[in-house]
């Protein structure tokens, strides 16, 4: 399942010129350079090879392959040597992959979830995807039946449908089940013997048999805990993990016969048998996957390090960071990034944790641009609540220290917004502005990062005044921030650098080059950003989380 659950310049030759005299180091792999002689980079956390990971199938080749919603890509995992390698890259135009099914012509199926993409993908064995159907709501499970070449899609949480999608794309997609008669269709597979669709609700924990042709549906089990999705082996056997218990079932198809595997821990996603009964599991909150005994001796072995999703925020304070990732907030400690009790899986009702702002006290603000919604929560005993709500694509959210108000970047209404923190009454500061994605106060002056046209915009507080304060120079501004001197910070996601912008001249200087961060986008017609992550600590060191999930520090040198 899924989640999203979802971002992701060349200077002027002067500007190097003026550089030049400062010491340049090379940091490490990640090849970044210090422009900056007051600051050395320094790795907090480690790459996460598989951020994000969902669906799993196992492919004509008989390889294992698995969607990743945090980064775009499909991996095949070579079942000889479990070795990873990219099918699809960040780059190849499939946004937030949800599940994934094989036929047996070498051809792979892919689900791009969440309303912002509502796509469904044929990607070739050279990892080109083509689109066969759209305008779903937040298409999730997929399933190919090579008994008779057929191809279905549930929805998820949104539309709750389920569809046969014709896989050459050129007929339109057939509703076979209508919105909610099924409360949440997950992962599901196919009756060998009567190719009935065998479908895991995870709003009341039932194993549904659905036809294919009339869409009649009967209970083959119930009493699961958020079965998240399933599949069906050589054995004709159904093998169900669950979300919140981490427990993984073997059930029979008619019912009767239902045995716990493994206990695994909590967070899972998704499913796959190798014909041989080589058995995996996906998890999406601990970005891993796991190969789980068949013997009923309860084994299983992890075979990938645990990591975040995607994270998409970074806050420090009092020397605890924090960093959003999706679905939930983390803590990073000892060089790992933790879970806490802000978790949206977890929580009935919580809004996912797409950014991250400083709160008052202990509290965080988040937004969430799937549903509209800017929240503040504790990631201490993970008390939260919406502030408000009826946004469009909120982006990003910044306290003003001077008043009990929130400023709100609206991406998809092109606007500012003020969210009281009293009452959470909402008024629009200023509009018409071209991808608004960050925000950053200098003094009294709010700065805004508008990532469709490549500049900054400076809108006055007192009169609610915009103007453009830098045309260009800034490639895609992702981030922005006060570096507490009273200058600008300006994160690009295109141009890999960071760049400090004196507001009184707007002299520009270069802070570091080559630095692991990516602008992404999501969604093909009209298109949806997410801001990168970029943090300054009050004695001036700046937190970034790299495009490998790292989270590297700019620490200012020791004088």
């Amino acid at each position: 399942m899924k989640k999203m659950r979802l971002v992701k310049i060349a200077m002027l030759p002067v500007l190097l010129a003026l550089c030049a005299c400062t010491t340049m180091k090379s940091i490490g792999r990640q090849g970044s350079t210090m422009m900056d002689k007051h600051y050395q980079l320094e790795s907090l956390v480690p790459d996460s090879p598989f951020p994000g990971v969902n669906g799993a199938t196992i492919g004509s080749d008989g390889h294992l392959y698995v969607t990743h919603t945090g980064n775009g890509t499909v991996t095949r995992i070579d079942l000889s040597t479990l070795q990873p390698s990219t099918i699809v890259p960040p780059w190849g135009a499939v946004f937030i992959p949800d599940d994934i099914a094989a036929d047996d012509k070498g051809n792979l199926y892919v689900t791009g979830t969440t309303p912002l993409v509502g796509e469904v993908y044929r990607i070739d064995r050279f990892g080109a995807k083509t689109i066969i159907a759209d305008g779903m709501a937040a298409p999730n499970g997929i399933e190919y039946n090579p008994n008779n070449g057929r191809l279905f899609v549930t929805e998820c949480f949104q539309g709750n449908r389920v569809y046969e999608v014709d896989p050459t794309g050129r007929k339109p997609a057939r509703l076979l089940i209508d919105k909610d008669v099924i409360p949440v269709p997950e992962g599901f597979g196919f009756d060998p013997d009567t190719d009935d669709l065998v479908i895991p609700d995870m709003a009341t924990g039932k194993i549904l048999r659905v036809h294919p042709d009339t869409g009649a549906i009967s209970t083959i089990a119930e009493k699961f805990v958020t079965p998240i999705a399933l599949t069906i082996g050589a054995d004709k056997m159904v093998y169900v993990p669950e979300l919140a218990t981490g427990i993984v079932y073997r059930l029979s198809l008619d019912g009767n016969r239902r045995e716990k595997l493994a206990q695994l821990p909590p967070g899972l996603d998704n499913v796959a048998i190798t014909p041989q009964g080589r058995l995996f599991v996906t998890s999406y909150w601990n970005a891993t996957v796991y190969e789980v005994s068949t013997d009923g001796s309860g084994q299983f072995k992890q075979l990938f390090p645990n990591g975040p999703n995607q994270t998409l925020g970074v806050v420090v304070k009092e020397s605890a960071v924090w960093v959003a990732d999706a679905i939930m907030i983390r803590k990073v400690a000892d060089g790992k990034y933790e879970q806490t009790k802000l978790n949206a899986w977890a929580s009935h009702g919580m809004p996912l944790t797409l950014s991250l702002a400083d709160g008052p006290g202990d509290q965080l603000f988040w937004t969430d641009c799937i549903h509209g919604v800017v929240a503040m929560g504790n990631p201490i005993n993970g008390e939260f609540r919406p502030v408000a709500g009826g946004l469009n694509q909120p982006a990003a959210a910044l306290m003003n220290p001077k008043a009990p108000q929130l400023f709100v970047a609206e991406y998809g209404a092109g606007q500012i917004t003020t969210v009281s923190l009293t009452n959470g009454s909402k008024s629009v500061l200023a509009k018409g502005l071209e991808g608004p994605l960050a925000l950053a106060l200098v003094n009294d002056t709010l700065y805004v990062a508008e990532s469709k046209a490549g500049r900054i915009s400076a809108i006055d507080l007192k009169s609610g005044r915009k103007e453009v304060f830098l045309a260009s120079e800034v490639g895609k501004p992702g981030a922005i921030a006060n570096d507490g001197q009273g200058n600008l910070l300006v994160l690009d996601g295109a141009g890999q650098k960071l760049l400090r912008v004196n507001p009184k001249t707007r002299a520009l200087s270069m802070v570091a080059a080559h630095l692991p961060v990516k602008y992404a986008t999501v969604g093909s017609y009209p298109v949806v950003e997410f801001p990168l992550s970029m943090f300054v600590t009050p004695n001036g060191d700046i937190y970034l989380n790299s495009s490998e999930r790292g989270l590297l520090c700019l620490k200012q040198r020791v004088k």
